[in-house]
């Protein structure tokens, strides 16, 4: 069922967060890090984002509102959905910058990380503490028939049977 597939998403998100707060435990601690790994899973979270994740959710909230009316946290999340987008890239800059031997000051670099993480975890528990319930408790079996219709599963670049050639170092460590 397509709500499965979303929760099993997040599941790899969660698992990509816990590698990034592992990374920046690792540099409060003083330690150097492997900032490819840091950027594969940036990479990693704007793709299957962009191009999986949320354009599921969205079809699924926007099926909601079209077909039952305005919802203002449905509405939220769809405009949340860009947002993450940008701040991902915003992200990705400052990943750009390190690997090109700019000087990005530590501290500033860990709230940006902080913040990124903390940013992606507090979506998640949305979605998952009050609006997953209430679109499971709202939507039909058939509602979920029609969606279903009109999606396609892609198999994961990084979980998925095999890993993607861009994301080997980053698939070693969370797999």
């Amino acid at each position: 069922m397509l709500i499965e597939s979303i929760y099993k998403e997040h599941g790899y998100i969660n698992r990509i967060i816990q590698l990034l707060d592992n990374k920046l435990a690792r540099l409060d601690d003083e330690k150097n890090i492997n900032y490819n790994v840091v950027r594969e899973s940036v990479d990693y979270l704007s793709l299957v984002a962009e191009k999986v994740h949320h354009p599921k959710e969205d079809m699924i909230y926007q099926y909601y509102i079209n077909r039952y009316g305005e919802h203002e946290g449905l509405s939220n999340l769809l405009k949340e959905h860009d947002t993450l987008s940008d701040e991902t890239e915003e992200f990705s800059i400052a990943i750009t910058m390190i690997l090109n031997d700019a000087i990005v000051p530590k501290e500033v670099f860990k709230a940006k990380l902080k913040a990124f993480t903390h940013r992606i975890e507090q979506h998640l528990e949305l979605e998952e503490k009050e609006i997953f319930p209430f679109l499971k408790a709202h939507l039909t079996l058939d509602d979920w028939k029609a969606l279903e219709k009109n999606w396609s599963e892609e198999e994961d670049p990084v979980f998925g049977s095999k890993a993607d050639k861009r994301f080997l170092e980053l698939a070693e460590k969370v797999r």
